[in-house]
């Protein structure tokens, strides 16, 4: 769990927390409560340090400089923590190979002890000879026991270990690979994807860019609050219309990636109409009044994905064709 404290101590984290945001211009939005959080928390130094040099400079954080900050010091402590989550799983299965080993040497002794006694016992012994045959026998049996004894108790510890830890690097995964506002990946998440799923480059397909037109108007308009409800209301409307076969990500404050594999460009252009004409559809209303707001729209590109293709060099093609739409 990436945050220890209990209701009462976050309670009054957050009343430590919203005056820092309301002195600077960044939106209130999860990515700016969760810089300022753990800066109040006192439980990132790296993060406390580089925002009190900003500040000393008379610096206000806005919308970028609050990504840039959590990127590199939020969602990058997620990164490191894996990367040592990863090398305890790595130590406790050495662990268990050690322990394992050592008790299959103690078994390994015990049967030539026992084929040596077996040799013994075919010659004519006396009755002592008979009784510390025994008491060797009862001995290497006593050790081979507490070795099994150790091994089952080592193995268990270490199986209970190993849970703890998976679940640990699975959250730490999550959280800096997802984006907390759509639940979507970030453009990190997705990257890493399908460099694990596609290590040969993206198979064929399209690769369609979705785009909020007029976000920073509308933020400006009616607030940083309504502006994310849209971000979020667009994000489920792109995954539904998409479909299961989708893989969406979120790679920028309103704009989304939708890797369609094995479709062509001309399917794509149909989905990318019904994405826009259901976002048309979406109103999205105040909290205030509950009035809605005026339509939101969407730009759409759409770029041809080859087999083999870099997902870098398939985003600039569909950011270009975001651009020329805009231009045209």
């Amino acid at each position: 769990m990436r945050y220890r404290d209990n209701r009462e101590q976050s309670a009054e984290l957050l009343r430590m927390v919203l005056p820092l945001m309301s002195r600077h211009s960044a939106a209130f939005h999860p990515l700016t409560y969760a810089v300022w959080y753990e800066y109040s928390a006192g439980v990132n130094q790296p993060l406390r340090a580089a925002i009190d040099t900003r500040t000393a400079r008379g610096e206000l954080l806005d919308d970028a400089a609050v990504q840039s900050l959590f990127d590199q010091y939020v969602a990058m402590r997620d990164v490191e923590t894996t990367a040592k989550l990863r090398i305890r799983i790595q130590e406790v299965v050495e662990e268990v190979g050690q322990a394992t080993s050592a008790a299959s040497e103690e078994v390994g002794r015990y049967n030539s002890g026992l084929g040596n006694a077996q040799q013994k016992l075919q010659q004519a012994l006396d009755p002592q000879g008979v009784a510390s045959l025994i008491d060797g026998l009862m001995d290497d049996t006593s050790r081979v026991l507490d070795r099994t004894t150790h091994l089952h108790q080592s193995l268990k510890s270490t199986a209970q270990e190993a849970r703890r830890l998976g679940l640990e690097l699975e959250t730490a995964r999550g959280q800096a690979q997802t984006d907390p506002l759509t639940g979507l990946l970030n453009r990190r998440g997705l990257e890493l994807d399908v460099a694990s799923n596609h290590p040969r480059g993206l198979p064929a397909g399209v690769l369609m860019l979705v785009e909020i037109e007029h976000l920073d108007k509308l933020a400006a308009q009616y607030g940083h609050v309504l502006a994310d409800r849209s971000i979020a209301a667009v994000a489920q409307i792109v995954v539904s219309t998409a479909g299961i076969t989708a893989q969406v990500a979120r790679l920028a404050s309103g704009e989304f990636a939708v890797l369609l594999a094995g479709t062509s460009p001309q399917l794509a252009a149909e989905q990318a109409e019904r994405i826009r004409a259901a976002v048309e559809k979406c109103r999205i209303r105040r909290q205030d009044n509950e009035s809605p707001v005026e339509a939101i729209s969407v730009a759409v590109a759409v770029a041809a994905v080859t087999d083999g293709d870099a997902l870098v060099a398939a985003i600039g093609r569909g950011e270009q064709a975001l651009r020329e739409s805009r231009a045209g």
